[in-house]
């Protein structure tokens, strides 16, 4: 079986793409704008109900995607700290 490259590290098209390093190396900040950017549309923009039903709920989808991309960078964190504090301290 062949290893999983780490996350950021793709090959091809997509990894010429700067928007799409932007995605993977700030998902936090491209869901706050999305947030933002669904308030204004309720507030100013006469849409169907059901149109932004619909757009709150991909807005929900992508805040979980971007929830479990935050916590894996936690756990990546905490794992090389853990290697670090495990290792003799040197002299």
């Amino acid at each position: 079986m062949a290893s999983v490259p780490k996350r950021g590290r793709h090959r091809g098209q997509a990894e010429a793409h700067p928007l799409l390093e932007v995605l993977r190396e700030h998902p936090a900040r491209v869901y706050s704008v999305a947030a933002a950017a669904v308030a204004l549309l309720a507030q100013y923009v006469t849409i169907p109900q059901e149109a932004l039903l619909g757009l709150v709920a991909a807005l929900l989808g992508a805040g979980e995607v971007t929830q479990r991309v935050e916590n894996s960078k936690t756990a990546e964190a905490f794992a090389l700290l853990a290697t670090v504090a495990a290792r003799p301290p040197q002299r």
